[in-house]
């Protein structure tokens, strides 16, 4: 495994075991809450009402999709979900009993397929959303992902009057 992956895996676990803490600590009753209503408060046509339940949601399916396709890609490939499979996912993690804990499961299934990329694999250009990447540029992209939303569910939770847990103190001691 690359120097690069492992720093890769270390940071992206700890972005989302923070996640997690943001999730875990907001009351049931407002992570359906809707700050404002306004025809901007959309994410492209995915997420049309956009509250902390429905960006984690989004999260998580994308992350464990893109796990899924970037392992075994070919090069030059470009990556398009289907609709079932996003939808299928969504439903699944919308119906949960709880979410925090099925979701982490995704992220573990997740970290063991990153775990199992190649240099290769690493290696191979991909397309997605009109951009090229290699597969390695696209984990960090999934990082950065992930980082944009938390922010999301950050300002939700202050807009909800809730404390949001402080970023640097939910990562674990050494980090990478």
């Amino acid at each position: 495994m690359t120097q690069e992956l492992e720093r890769f895996l270390a940071l992206f676990d700890g972005l989302v075991v923070s996640s997690n803490a943001w999730m875990a600590r907001t009351p049931e009753k407002k992570l359906d809450w809707v700050p404002f209503d306004n025809p901007n408060m959309k994410f492209g046509d995915r997420i049309s009402t956009i509250t902390m339940r429905s960006v984690y949601i989004h999260t998580t399916v994308g992350e464990h999709l893109w796990a899924k396709a970037l392992g075994h890609c070919a090069d030059g490939a470009m990556l398009k979900f289907d609709p079932a499979d996003v939808r299928a996912l969504t439903e699944k993690l919308s119906a949960s009993g709880d979410l925090v804990a099925d979701a982490m499961k995704l992220h573990e299934d997740n970290l063991a397929t990153f775990r199992g990329y190649g240099d290769d694999q690493l290696a191979r250009r991909i397309v997605w959303s009109g951009r090229d990447w290699t597969v390695m540029g696209f984990l960090w992209a999934i990082y950065s992902h992930r980082a944009y939303h938390l922010g999301n569910i950050d300002i939700f939770m202050r807009e909800a009057d809730e404390v949001a847990p402080d970023y640097f103190s939910n990562f674990r001691q050494v980090m990478a």
